[in-house]
């Protein structure tokens, strides 16, 4: 991940046991004062980011930790301070957390991540560890039997994310799939986006959020959505990038990295354009445009949170 050097450097770890992650409440001569935050600190100069978060890990809470991944970089301007969050994740440490400056930590389990008071920059961060790195689009289907056998075998398969795509059905038809699609997905521990109109998610109340394709996007002045959805929106340029995070995006699909059959007449971006784009978003990005399972790992050197695909996830046959 790229670093603004216009910014003070900020390590943040988290710290996960099984589905848990640590955190540790901030002190009273601190700003932000009685707030929870993942354990971390201030880069020291000459300092690697991974050294910076070891050296924290023993001071803070006195263990040693091993072995961490980036996970997501937060650029974020408070009043007090202009900061980048550098946050890498790690399972791997020796010995048993405390507070050694006194403060209170705790063990909590992801999905009870709301019910803390974090400081702002934090939401990304939260929506990081919650979203998986491969985030499947339906495909072609025949009929809803065979959409529903295809979205069946690609559960299977370890598919987490889904976005709820399908243009050629009439709306009535894509609500009565999508209701039996969000039971399936949910009922492997997914998350779903309609791609839709933002009131379908009044049809479809369990649906976790709305995809917003980039060709809607300008015709909105807030957010579409309401806070407890997600909001995913579709970006080719930072004019779009800029716009999403302005409703409040939860995360954001930028393409064409590469080349694309569906979109022959744009220009791929290349991951060094696609590094520069994201550098200072605070959200989760999602590389989409030619994209393969294979790309996971170089999407996520370049600070995205995975992929996004039609082809490389959803079956052609069954």
């Amino acid at each position: 991940m790229q670093m603004n050097s216009n910014r003070k450097q900020i390590v943040v770890g988290v710290l996960r046991q099984g589905s848990k992650v640590l955190l540790s409440v901030r002190q009273k001569h601190q700003a932000y004062a009685d707030y929870w935050e993942f354990p971390g600190g201030k880069v020291e100069s000459g300092e690697a980011f991974e050294e910076a978060l070891k050296r924290e890990f023993q001071e803070e809470v006195g263990v040693e930790t091993h072995s961490w991944q980036p996970l997501i970089q937060i650029p974020w301007d408070y009043e007090h301070a202009s900061v980048v969050l550098n946050v890498f994740v790690s399972e791997e440490f020796i010995g048993e957390p405390h507070g050694k400056e006194g403060q209170t930590v705790a063990w909590v389990e992801t999905r009870e991540l709301d019910n803390y008071r974090f400081p702002e920059a934090n939401a990304g961060v939260v929506s990081a560890l919650r979203l998986p790195d491969a985030m499947m689009i339906t495909g072609a289907f025949a009929d809803q039997h065979d959409a529903l056998a295809k979205l069946d075998a690609a559960l299977l398969d370890g598919v987490r994310l889904v976005q709820l795509r399908a243009k050629k059905m009439e709306e009535a038809d894509f609500i009565e799939f999508a209701k039996i699609a969000i039971h399936k997905i949910h009922g492997h521990g997914g998350t779903v986006l309609i791609n839709g109109k933002p009131e379908w998610l009044d049809l479809l109340p369990e649906a976790d959020g709305l995809q917003l394709a980039s060709t809607e996007l300008m015709h909105w002045s807030e957010r579409p959505v309401p806070e407890d959805k997600l909001l995913s929106v579709s970006t080719h340029n930072a004019l779009e990038i800029a716009k999403a995070l302005e409703l409040g995006a939860n995360m954001i699909l930028l393409s064409p990295v590469k080349p694309t059959s569906s979109h022959p007449d744009m220009e791929a971006l290349g991951w060094q354009s696609f590094q520069s784009l994201i550098q200072n978003v605070p959200v989760p990005v999602y590389a989409l445009g030619g994209m393969k399972a294979s790309d996971i790992t170089e999407a996520k050197r370049y600070g995205a949170q995975g992929v996004a695909a039609i082809s490389s996830f959803w079956p052609s046959t069954i």
